[in-house]
């Protein structure tokens, strides 16, 4: 018998015996155990402290086990294990994974990582923070510990001191508000487990990504309350101002006014900057040949889509082409003020139009029918119908008729394609016109928005064929 316990080697619910300490924190222990009945290697988390540790691992497996996404560290089991004392030691079993937290990696860089590769992560965190919020629960503890860079994603850890949405903050003593720097000014005020409260942390995250710190780097409470009086570390210049709008609009004090998780990740999947040759971060929730695109390096300011990359024939054509590419960026820029406007109390609500073709937005002046008639439509080109494409895509996005990982799915192909690459131009357009079908298939987009976008994809593909 070991004097220590647990130690290596003790076998647990005479199934789960520990290899190897991973971590220590305040409340639990986490082993690399081995799983002796289904002969695979698991993560055991076993709490520390009082009967209040041992009823927090029983909730962390009741809530994390309402949850089945890619995104999201798996929990196999809860069992209950006697220490030497004859005491009882709760125990939770989880998916072991290989990788290292972004804190790790903000540790190793000793300062801030490319801010598109945090956007990159940042999109993972919102799509299972997303997940986790329609399945109704709230974590409670975002922070860079807490997010996993895994070779077959980003995923999102420990459940410890999560709770589900409405349930009422009884803990008087503060053990599970979460560390400091990271905790959302609501938890302090004892109120009710809500998601706004994981959104001002997906804020914190992306500060200390993009900056280095957080924007309150404290250890204590104290720390905390004189730091907020000076206000918080100030944002790079650099960034790309949506990122930089998004960001403050997470750590908003007033719940009320954060972005939810689907508005974030949507946001912040527009902001993944197109690299194919650097380095990738596959994201969760979708096939692996979606790769978020991840710059090395940061660039001087938002990216631009490149939509008028391709020279047009004749004067005519091109002045056409452009000012419907304005209508189009236009119509972006209201789509992205949207997400974040609050209507006003008792304001009127419109109910926006459905139908197979209810995505164009206000056309230019249309010519007269013999105009028409003498005019062909030569002026849609390669560039135009992609970016039809991806009008599309956020319009199901927004009507709820494209799920968000398939949203984000088609985005990354889209990203993926050059309107430069002749050659290669046709077969990826037959390959989304695919995915389209799969996902119908699915039942992750409805019929109607799968008969708009294999339209605008047959389009585009004509604009490829000789």
């Amino acid at each position: 018998m070991h004097e220590v316990w647990p130690a290596p080697d003790t076998l647990l619910a005479s199934r789960y015996r520990l290899v190897t300490l991973l971590e220590t924190g305040g409340m639990a222990q986490v082993w690399r155990a081995a799983d002796e009945l289904l002969d695979r290697p698991v993560a055991v988390k076993l709490p520390a402290g009082d009967t209040r540790a041992g009823h927090l691992a029983w909730r962390e497996a009741r809530l994390a086990a309402r949850l089945s996404h890619p995104g999201i560290a798996a929990v196999h089991d809860y069992r209950e294990a006697v220490r030497p004392d004859g005491s009882v030691a709760p125990f939770v079993v989880m998916e072991l994974l290989d990788g290292e937290t972004v804190a790790a990696r903000l540790c190793d860089a000793g300062g801030p990582m490319p801010w598109g590769e945090a956007v990159s992560i940042g999109t993972a965190v919102a799509e299972a923070l997303a997940a986790a919020h329609a399945a109704g629960v709230v974590h409670r503890d975002i922070k860079p510990g807490n997010v996993m860079l895994c070779p077959g994603g980003v995923k999102l850890l420990d459940f410890g001191i999560s709770a589900a949405a409405g349930e009422s903050d009884d803990d008087e003593t503060g053990a599970s508000f979460g560390t400091p720097a990271y905790a959302a000014p609501e938890r302090l005020d004892g109120k009710p487990a809500e998601p706004a409260t994981d959104l001002y942390g997906l804020g914190v995250l992306l500060f200390e990504m993009v900056a280095g710190v957080p924007p309150y780097d404290v250890d204590t409470w104290e720390e905390l309350a004189a730091a907020q009086a000076n206000g918080p570390t100030p944002l790079p210049e650099t960034l790309p101002a949506r990122l930089r709008e998004l960001i403050l609009r997470c750590l908003d004090e007033d719940p009320l006014r954060r972005p939810t998780a689907a508005q974030a990740r949507r946001v912040l999947a527009r902001l993944i900057p197109a690299a194919p040759e650097r380095l990738t971060i596959p994201l969760p929730g979708r096939p692996p040949t979606g790769l978020a695109r991840v710059l090395p390096a940061p660039a001087a300011g938002p990216q631009r889509s490149p939509m008028v990359r391709r020279a047009t024939v004749g004067a005519a054509l091109a002045v056409t082409a452009v000012a419907f590419l304005a209508v189009i960026n236009m119509v972006g820029d209201s789509q992205h003020e949207a997400e974040f406007a609050q209507p006003p109390s008792g304001a009127p609500t419109t109910t926006a139009p459905t139908g197979p073709e209810s995505t164009p937005p206000p056309s230019p002046p249309q010519p007269s029918p013999s105009a028409t008639a003498s005019a062909p439509a030569a002026t849609l080109t390669v560039d135009v119908a992609l970016s039809r494409v991806r009008a599309a895509v956020e319009r199901g996005e927004d009507l709820g008729e494209i799920r968000p990982d398939v949203a984000l799915d088609f985005m990354n192909l889209l990203r993926l394609i050059d309107p430069d690459a002749e050659a290669d131009l046709t077969e990826q357009v037959d390959q989304l016109t695919r995915k389209v079908r799969q996902r119908l298939n699915e039942g992750g987009i409805t019929e109607t928005q799968a008969t708009v976008l294999q339209r605008r994809l047959s389009d585009l593909r004509g604009l490829t064929t000789p």
